[in-house]
């Protein structure tokens, strides 16, 4: 099973962002405990940075747990994306299959002046 983390933006699954962006969250209480998430920057102005999060809550994010964090940096352009991966076998305290959890991908911080465009998912691995 593959589910959008990046889903509700303005490009159907594609995050355009100069500002920090708060992702909405994804249900992950019936999910196994065996996934991966994938971050593409599809383009990131050059000498910026940007700082993403995985974050975990079981309480509608009233509180949260922090997860697998991604901190591109440099000129990457759409014919070339950068891709990131994070495995449950590197974060097991992530909730999966737990009443209420729910994951999100958030851009907590960006350089000022720097533009980047990416698109998330996460999947979900049988056996």
């Amino acid at each position: 099973m593959v589910l959008s983390l990046s889903k509700g933006h303005e490009a159907g699954d594609v995050v355009n962002a100069t500002a920090p962006v708060t992702g909405e969250p994804v249900d992950i209480s019936n999910l196994g405990a065996n996934w991966e998430i994938a971050l593409h920057i599809l383009f990131l102005s050059e000498r910026q940075r940007a700082l993403f999060q995985i974050q975990e809550s079981v309480d509608g994010f009233a509180t949260s747990l922090p997860g697998p964090a991604f901190n591109p940096s440099g000129e990457v352009k759409t014919s070339a994306p950068r891709k990131f991966i994070a495995r449950s076998a590197d974060f097991p305290s992530l909730r999966f299959g737990q009443p209420g959890a729910q994951v999100r991908l958030s851009l907590i911080a960006i350089d000022s002046g720097a533009h980047v465009r990416y698109t998330a998912f996460l999947r979900t691995i049988e056996g």
